[in-house]
């Protein structure tokens, strides 16, 4: 293809911009929108219940047989379990980021299922279930009424009926959970003296009820073969019972005399909730409350939508007095945090565009890059959709670093086309023509070392990888897509368009012009000091390299910064032990305050239940949902330090508030997350007090602000030590025993029956006042092997006791979850930094430290800047070699990058901003346009020294040339990025994050670092020329001409 193909083919330049256009729009309507894309590391929850058993029972008889098993599945990276005194038990299995979901889920069944044969039949009678963890909610409903007939137990059920498998069909729901559901249950009370009396066990109505609820095939008449008969008659029989009467007429025992126990007898029997462990609610009112979660991939906007188009339709259908709520969208934020960065993306361009129109002068010449930039930034949505992509905060913050860098390109074009037809007095085609000559090789070598910035980090694994990802590929496909426009569609258009510059400038352009000259003549004459003082600048830039790595170690690391997403949570601890008809009371005076609240819109309450403990009749766990930010004056953390100090006026609660994860789905709360663990023999009680040694030396450190755990060691027990000698001698089995005390105490789940086309099951437990102190075991009999009946107190004693609440095991290792808030002005590392010195210095050698969540990956990814920052350095130089064809001219542009870097550190470190994975984004960014500058320096300095022109003569020419160019295409990026630094709202923290360090390392680049480049050019050539070292390429050989005739080659043939 000829030079000038574009230029003399201008609709052929229009359709290949047109293309790429319509391809960014097709992508722009088609991709899917996200808060983050799926950088989340796959989870997959295992749970399981022993009802009556305490949690050192659950975690031995249930937790280890299946930790055990699931140890070592491919691709996990920890494990964690929690074991409670309400039997349940709770298994996490973490895998990294790069694991197949679906693959380690059905990997976990595999192994869930070769520990079945190892688990009490209780537990796999309730059933083990084994699901792929969302990573977080989208949104909750809550089914609401003012009628004192629709009490909880009834919106619940309405809800799970109704509501719960309309939603569930929903394309892109995963999974729809009814939050402290109270489903119904056949619940069968027992009054165990009634019982007594009759010489009956509880295993006689388990007996009975097994016996007589149940579905039987009943055969048919008239089944062949047989003959002589002509219809043939299916039979039916009773099945399962569905009615409380239905129940209560259950034969317990036939007397000879012809009279029946019947269950009413020794019973009551009631439709009602099976369970009574949790209770939810909305700003104090009862409330059946929903959470919807996403499936991986899927478009968090619509699906959101298309839920409430759904219950829309849905409530039609509600009886009067019950209505819907959406009180948590997630969709508000992530619409809001777009819409924000949409909002930067539009002001930068506007400020990008008045920076053009100001260096170019006039509204032909500006119409060209403000045609190129939209066009590279359109195109980019296509190839997002084709690389499997989404519209995210991420891929949008790579747009908006990406204007200021695209816009260079047709910028360079234009200037160089005006220079050539103001020196040589020639038209806009010729011009173009010359100028695309010169330009083609140095577009295409930024294009490139702009990629090759990028394309290292790419590769770079974990989450770490997968953020530099979203951003490295948007913006490596925007530049080539801009590198494409300025080598068709600019030259295309300069060359129609553009006009010789007449007449007399306006005076803003004139003084412009005035301020640009005298600008060049004082940086032509610092060039000239500069180069006069090698040995001072090279002390200067020594002194730059030590800054750096000082900075570097001084200014705090982060992961990612903490975002006002517009809630938190609170978790409210009662004194262990305490019922939940006390913890209610507490939690609806705190409801009471936070309704009150200026800030806050909605709270949603479990009551009974804490995501750290699980079920747990002391402990409630309260969502506040602020008002949108627009209506509130007061960020998150303003409202969480009004919430911390009234709370802890309240004499009976611990309040523990924290906010969102950063990442949805990475760790349970913000903050950091860690384990202190039992290892190498290490005991309980050595766990406990290692626990209470931390917290004590944590508290007198000043990067920690509070610590939470949920580890709890001093529960109040009753223990029952069984008389075995006495049983044995009376013929009573133990498991007669305890499953006497677990029938009567812990409610056991017999069998099932059918209601509203659904099952439900059936539940036996002593009734209430059987079950309140321990003198009631005295009523609970068993029979011997003769037949009478003995009170269990005969078989054992009880004694007052303590014990853990619930046993949580992290990597199989008894382990303490904690939870640190760092300090005010303290970031994740410095908290993390801290947290590591008080273990090894004040912990036992015996207990071990283990970070999990957003933890886990902060330090899996720490000191990787040094890295990335290596990787991007060695790939820029090995483009620059090949395109230079030398080894040597490349440090020219690598030795003027580090002054760019210590602008960023300065900025970062003089507005308190952290070194987290944002900043090194910037930094790589930073880098690569920091080298743009300096390529297009070098490259014409480099063509004039190789037509046999002095280096220093060259390094001052190529300056002066481009000392324009490159001062209206910074000047762009760094008003580009001004909205970044200066953001405010929902996701403001990352624009800070990213765009300060570039801002400022921009501005370092233009003042500083445009002056190092000729310098540092200079001295290249210098230490070549007194070393004497050859430029290690191959000479160019000339093959001699050899004309070979058609018919010459047809007689060789």
């Amino acid at each position: 293809m000829k030079p000038g193909f574009f230029i003399d083919r201008p609709v052929f330049s229009t359709v290949l911009s047109v293309l790429i256009v319509l391809v960014g729009i097709i992508g722009l309507v088609s991709l899917p929108i996200e808060q983050y894309p799926q950088i989340t590391p796959p989870v997959v929850k295992i749970s399981a219940s022993y009802p009556g058993a305490n949690a050192a029972t659950v975690s031995q008889a249930v937790a280890t047989p299946l930790e055990q098993e699931l140890n070592g599945t491919p691709g996990m990276i920890y494990m964690e379990s929690s074991s409670s005194n309400s039997g349940g038990l709770s298994i996490t299995v973490t895998f990294d980021v790069s694991t197949d979901v679906d693959l380690a889920a059905v990997e976990v069944q595999n192994r869930v299922k070769l520990a079945e044969a190892r688990l009490p039949a209780e537990v796999l009678q309730n059933g083990i279930s084994v699901e792929k963890q969302a990573p977080s909610q989208l949104l909750t409903i809550a089914l609401t009424s003012d009628d004192p007939k629709f009490n909880e137990i009834y919106l619940s059920n309405y809800a799970t009926i109704n509501v719960l498998d309309v939603l569930r069909r929903i394309p892109g729901v995963g999974r729809v959970s009814n939050i402290g559901s109270r489903y119904y249950g056949m619940q069968i009370w027992v009054y165990p003296d009634r019982l007594a009396s009759f010489g009956l066990t509880v295993k006689d109505l388990q007996n009975a009820l097994k016996d007589q609820n149940r579905e039987s095939a009943a055969g048919e008449l008239g089944k062949p073969p047989v003959a002589g008969v002509d219809v043939a008659i299916p039979l039916t029989a009773p099945g399962r019972l569905s009615s409380v009467s239905d129940f209560e007429e259950i034969v317990v025992r036939a007397n000879p005399d012809g009279s029946f126990i019947r269950m009413r007898d020794v019973a009551r029997v009631s439709l009602e909730a099976s369970s009574y462990s949790t209770e939810s609610g909305l700003n104090g009112s009862n409330a059946a409350i929903l959470g919807i979660y996403m499936l991986p991939g899927a478009n968090a906007m619509q699906v959101a939508t298309e839920v409430k188009e759904a219950m829309k339709e849905i409530a039609k259908d509600f009886p009067e007095g019950l209505d819907y709520l959406v009180p948590f969208d997630m969709t508000e934020y992530i619409a809001e945090s777009i819409h924000e960065v949409y909002k930067t993306l539009f002001e930068a361009l506007f400020l990008v565009i008045l920076v053009v129109f100001l260096s170019l002068q006039s509204w032909r010449t500006a119409l060209i890059p403000i045609v190129a930039v939209p066009i590279s930034l359109v195109g980019t949505f296509g190839f997002m959709l084709i690389m499997g992509f989404s519209l995210n905060i991420l891929t949008l913050l790579g747009l908006v670093l990406a204007i200021g860098i695209v816009v260079d390109d047709a910028i360079v074009v234009v200037e160089n086309v005006e220079r050539i037809m103001e020196q040589r007095k020639i038209g806009a085609r010729e011009a173009t023509h010359i100028a695309m000559k010169e330009l083609t090789g140095a577009l295409i070598a930024t294009s490139l070392v702009l990629a090759a910035v990028f394309i290292p980090v790419s590769f770079l694994a974990g989450i770490t990888g997968s953020l530099f990802r979203q951003f490295s590929v948007t913006i490596v496909v925007s530049v080539l897509i801009s590198a494409v426009v300025a080598l068709t569609l600019s030259p295309a258009m300069c060359a129609i368009i553009l006009r010789p510059q007449t007449g007399r400038k306006n005076i803003v352009f004139r003084k412009i012009n005035i301020w640009l000259n005298r600008g060049n003549k004082k940086y032509t004459r610092l060039l000239g000091v500069v180069l006069k003082r090698p040995r001072r600048i090279m002390a200067g830039f020594g002194m730059v390299l030590v800054l750096i790595f000082v900075l570097s170690k001084f200014i705090p690391s982060g992961f990612i910064p903490q975002e006002d997403q517009g809630f938190f949570t609170v978790e409210l601890a009662m004194p262990e032990g305490t019922t939940i008809e006390r913890t209610r009371e507490v939690t609806e005076r705190a409801i009471a305050y936070l309704g009150g609240h200026d800030a806050v819109e909605y709270v949603q309450n479990v009551t009974g239940s804490s995501p750290r403990v699980g079920t747990n009749q002391g402990r409630a766990t309260l969502t506040v949902i602020l008002k949108p930010w627009k209506e509130r004056d007061k960020k998150v953390e303003e409202v969480m330090r009004d919430v911390q100090r009234e709370f802890h006026d309240y004499p009976e609660i611990s309040a523990f508030t924290t906010r969102p994860p950063v990442v949805p789905g990475l760790g349970s709360a913000g903050g950091v997350e860690f384990q202190l663990q039992a290892r190498s023999g290490a005991e309980w009680d050595d766990l406990v007090a290692a626990v209470d040694t931390f917290r004590r030396y944590a508290a007198e450190t000043s990067e920690l602000a509070s610590v939470s755990t949920s580890l709890q060691p001093e529960i109040p027990q009753l223990y029952f030590d069984v008389d075995r000698d006495q049983a044995q001698l009376l013929g009573v089995p133990m498991s007669d025993i305890f499953s006497t005390m677990k029938a009567y105490l812990g409610s056991v789940y017999v069998n099932d029956f059918n209601m509203f086309n659904r099952i439900y099951r059936v539940y036996i437990q002593a009734d209430q006042e059987f079950r309140t102190n321990r003198d009631d075991i005295n009523l609970f009999f068993v029979k011997t092997s003769s037949g009478s009946m003995v009170p269990l107190s005969a078989l054992g004693k009880t004694a007052y006791t303590t014990g853990p609440g619930s046993i949580t095991r992290f990597n199989m290792y008894t382990s303490a979850p904690m939870q640190v808030t760092p300090a005010p002005g303290r970031s994740s590392g410095q908290a993390m930094a801290a947290i590591e010195e008080i273990v090894d210095e004040h912990l036992p050698d015996n207990i071990g430290l283990a970070w999990s969540g957003l933890s886990f990956q902060e330090q899996k990814a720490s000191g990787q800047t040094g890295k990335v920052m290596a990787l991007v350095l060695l790939f820029v130089f090995l483009f620059l070699a090949a395109q230079y064809e030398s080894w040597i001219v490349p440090l020219a542009v690598l030795l003027s990058l580090p002054v760019a870097a210590l602008g960023a550190y300065l900025g970062i470190g003089a507005l308190g901003l952290d070194q987290d994975v944002y900043f090194q984004i910037g930094l790589v960014t930073l880098m690569g346009l920091a080298a743009k500058n300096a390529i297009l320096i070098v490259e014409f300095a480099k063509i004039q020294v190789d037509e046999g022109a002095d280096p220093v003569a060259a390094a001052i020419h190529a300056a002066q040339l481009r000392f324009r160019p490159i001062l209206m295409t910074s000047l762009a990026f760094v008003l580009g990025m001004l909205p970044m630094v200066i953001a405010s709202g929902p996701g403001s923290a990352s624009r800070h994050s990213i765009g300060t360090g570039v801002f400022f390392g921009m501005i370092f680049a233009i003042t500083v670092g445009i002056v190092l480049v000729p310098f540092f050019f200079v001295m290249v050539y210098k230490l070549k020329e007194r070393l004497r070292l050859p430029e290690l390429r191959f000479p160019k050989m000339r093959l001699p001409h050899i004309h070979v005739s058609f018919r010459e080659k047809r007689k060789k043939r």
